[in-house]
């Protein structure tokens, strides 16, 4: 299987994040300030899962989490397997109900909501079956795509902002920085990602992933400044604050500015489902090995895909939406089965070497 280079990887755990920042939801009651600041601290807390990774990885430098279980144990592996699986099928379901959801509230005169799901899965099942590699060169050039719409709406948005809509007056800020960290942690879904893809990609992976997270944080950080300083309370207001953003900015270069971000984002959703259907369609196979390589990409592609229709033809999927993931998933199958796999062969090996040693004396 043809390996990542570092900069595919950076690349495409970039255009994976950037979905969510594109779509991103404020509450009610958000604040920017506290909002950034809790960036920051769940980035921290995200280096710190990035090193016990780079432990695993050093330690098993061709195994991920999935492979190394099973080739110790049939069923334990297919149990961890089973944990992955459901965790990126959980986040494919996501990304299809919120892609479905905002393309039929834009555009629901023309587009049903099945046609729009069919649509988006099948173009997810074409990127994951395209290979590792054209994954990885797929995202060099979206990440070129995004970099520029994005940096095009923060220049032309500069005029307009203001330091008032950050109000900095707030009560129990300790808790809502907390709360904030913890809401951008459930939406870090790329960790999972990056220990499962470790062993597939070439070079230091683990560095590649720390330079990822400290650019995701200063990405994350100018969007939801720039967004809160140009909207204000209209933030809370505007179904998708990037694209209300992308709509007030002023362009040379096009007129109807949204369109173009629209269109990005297009691509980076359909991007996004590829990663997700080409880890679960991995996981299948651990589980299933008999199972041919496209029939778990399209399998773990229709169990998300069917399973949205039961809230998006009902009109439900805002109470989805809202609702969010949660972080304890993401930080047992990133942080806690890495490090458990990691303790348990180091001491099965010194049981191992002790029963040696007193063999031989």
């Amino acid at each position: 299987m043809k390996k990542l280079t570092p900069s595919q990887f950076f690349a495409m755990l970039i255009c994976t994040r950037a979905f969510s920042m594109m779509t991103f939801l404020p509450e009610s009651t958000a604040n920017a300030l506290e909002l950034m600041l809790g960036t920051v601290l769940s980035t921290v807390f995200q280096i710190v899962m990035i090193c016990g990774m780079a432990a695993f990885h050093k330690r098993f430098p061709n195994d991920d989490p999935c492979t190394l279980v099973v080739s110790r144990s049939k069923w334990a592996g297919r149990g961890v397997c089973t944990l992955y699986l459901a965790y990126f099928l959980t986040v494919s379901f996501y990304v299809i109900g919120t892609f479905t959801y905002f393309m039929d509230y834009y555009f629901s005169d023309y587009i049903p909501r099945l046609m729009i799901v069919l649509s988006v899965a099948a173009c997810g099942i074409y990127v994951a079956m395209s290979g590792l590699g054209v994954i990885g060169k797929t995202g060099t050039v979206l990440f070129v795509l995004f970099l520029f719409v994005t940096s095009i709406l923060v220049i032309s948005s500069l005029e307009d902002f203001t330091f008032v809509d950050f109000h900095l007056a707030e009560r129990n800020v300790g808790k809502g920085i907390f709360h904030s960290a913890v809401s951008e942690l459930a939406r870090s879904s790329y960790l999972a990602v990056i220990v499962f893809l470790l062993p597939s990609t070439k070079g230091n992976a683990a560095k590649t992933s720390v330079y990822f997270l400290l650019t995701r944080l200063a990405l994350v950080e100018i969007v939801l400044g720039f967004i809160t300083m140009i909207l204000g309370d209209y933030t809370l207001l505007a179904k998708l604050p990037f694209f209300a953003l992308a709509a007030f900015s002023r362009t040379a270069i096009i007129e109807r500015y949204d369109a173009a971000v629209m269109g990005v984002w297009v691509m980076l959703s359909v991007y996004k489902l590829g990663v997700y259907f080409h880890c679960s369609g991995r996981c299948l196979r651990y589980v299933f090995p008999k199972l041919g390589s496209g029939s778990g990409v399209i399998i773990t592609a229709a169990i998300p895909a069917v399973a949205t229709l039961f809230w998006l033809l009902p009109h439900k999927w805002e109470s989805i939406a809202y609702a969010g993931l949660s972080p304890i998933p993401l930080i047992f199958l990133g942080g806690v089965i890495p490090l458990l796999c990691l303790i348990f062969v180091t001491v099965s090996y010194t049981h191992l070497r002790a029963h040696e040693t007193a063999a031989n004396l």
